[in-house]
């Protein structure tokens, strides 16, 4: 003997309960006199013979009108819930942006700038948020460095397929002895891939 558990959904309140049966019959029995209101979402079981699955299906009264209104209706009012959630989600992402770019256009514009390089774009900031333009100086440093381990990888049939280097825009300060970047990463790719004209 399978005892069976089906989760039920209470159509009056929306609650969710298992509803456990000691036997596939005593299962069988209760859903072919399914109580008012009480809707059977399914097996609440990791695994179930299909056939014992076919049987429980089958022997399910189905929803009447009165039911199904009461069931639309709770779907509805979830439907909403779930979207008044993802605004609300929405308007907080969006406050987090603006915070963010508020930040950023009050910090030091020669700040060190993460820069983001792909063998078949422009550069293009990593920040999405920062609104400064890549200066000259930055932009040469960058691709210097990519040059530079592009030579690393020649032999190996490989190139810098994308990169990630952040550099000081603009003036160099005295710790950083010269370096105009800071750090950087890449991530190298067969050299076929990329077209010799780039």
């Amino acid at each position: 003997m399978t005892p069976i558990d089906l989760q039920v959904r209470d159509l009056s309140s929306g609650d969710r309960t298992i509803v456990s049966f000691p036997t596939e019959e005593d299962a069988l029995a209760w859903l072919k006199d399914r109580p008012r209101f009480q809707e059977v979402l399914g097996v609440a079981m990791t695994s179930i013979d299909p056939e014992i699955d076919a049987r429980l299906r089958a022997a399910l009264r189905p929803l009447d009108d009165e039911e199904r209104q009461s069931e639309q209706a709770l779907d509805a009012k979830a439907h909403e819930e779930t979207r008044r959630r993802a605004e609300e989600a929405a308007k907080r992402d969006q406050a987090v942006v603006e915070a963010q770019r508020a930040a950023l256009a009050s910090a030091p514009p020669d700040r060190p700038m993460e820069i983001r390089y792909r063998y078949d774009r422009d550069l293009e900031l990593a920040d999405v948020n920062d609104t400064r333009a890549i200066t000259p100086e930055a932009r040469e440093a960058v691709l210097a460095w990519v040059a530079e381990r592009e030579e690393w990888l020649k032999d190996r049939g490989q190139t810098v397929g994308e990169a990630r280097v952040t550099v000081y825009p603009a003036g160099i300060p005295a710790q950083a002895r010269g370096e105009r970047v800071r750090t950087g990463s890449f991530v190298p790719i067969t050299a076929s891939a990329k077209p010799a004209s780039t």
